[in-house]
């Protein structure tokens, strides 16, 4: 993560309008066309596109640290998911315009950007590699469990992380049903490899999970 000078936090800050959302409401929707871009300050917002026949998919989860519609906000393009928030949440929007003049101005505040577009599109390649290639469910369902973890500690043994998904959500991330998901879980947690408990999830094999995602 690029740290920012003063100076370039608070022209950033001058920069934006805090806007506060509750559960379900959204931040932006599919189809309209993007005039600025989002910084989550807290809470979470999951990024979900749609198709014609009704079917959704999640195409990544933001937090607090994290830039939303950055990309075609740049672009001056459609929006091509709709930003839904998954539990009470704050956010910073900057206009396109701001945007621009932030990068032209701040040279930290254009290197975070080019970052955040980069995670974007090393995102969208997860995606497409998660569905695109021929795993089973539960090579899908691992590798997605795995992704949770990569960056939490060891406690005896065992790797704890919060896991704010439905098993609906998750489904929606892999490419599947949530009656799927459910029955692989099962599978996971009756071979002690892993279990979801609540906003809980537990690893005790991280190891054998790693090889169920090939």
């Amino acid at each position: 993560m690029i740290g920012f000078s003063a100076l370039s936090s608070a022209a950033l800050a001058d920069a934006s309008d805090e806007l506060r959302f509750r559960r379900g409401e959204l931040v932006y929707s599919e189809g309209e066309i993007a005039t600025g871009a989002y910084i989550v300050s807290s809470g979470k917002v999951k990024l979900v596109a749609s198709s014609s026949s009704g079917k959704t998919l999640i195409a990544r989860v933001a937090g607090p640290g994290d830039i939303i519609g950055l990309s075609a906000a740049v672009a001056a393009c459609r929006n091509d998911t709709n930003a839904v928030v998954m539990e009470p949440a704050t956010v910073a929007y900057v206009t396109t315009d701001s945007l621009y003049r932030l990068m032209s101005c701040y040279p930290d505040i254009s290197m975070w950007l080019a970052e955040q577009l980069s995670i974007e599109y090393f995102s969208l390649c997860r995606e497409l590699s998660l569905l695109g290639l021929r795993r089973s469910a539960m090579a899908k369902l691992a590798k997605l469990l795995v992704g949770f973890v990569e960056n939490a500690e060891c406690k005896s043994g065992e790797v704890r992380v919060k896991c704010r998904l439905t098993h609906e959500e998750m489904a929606q991330m892999i490419g599947t049903s949530r009656e799927t998901v459910t029955r692989l879980l099962g599978q996971l947690r009756n071979a002690a490899i892993a279990t979801v408990n609540g906003s809980t999830l537990r690893i005790n094999d991280f190891e054998h999970l790693q090889q169920l995602t090939h």
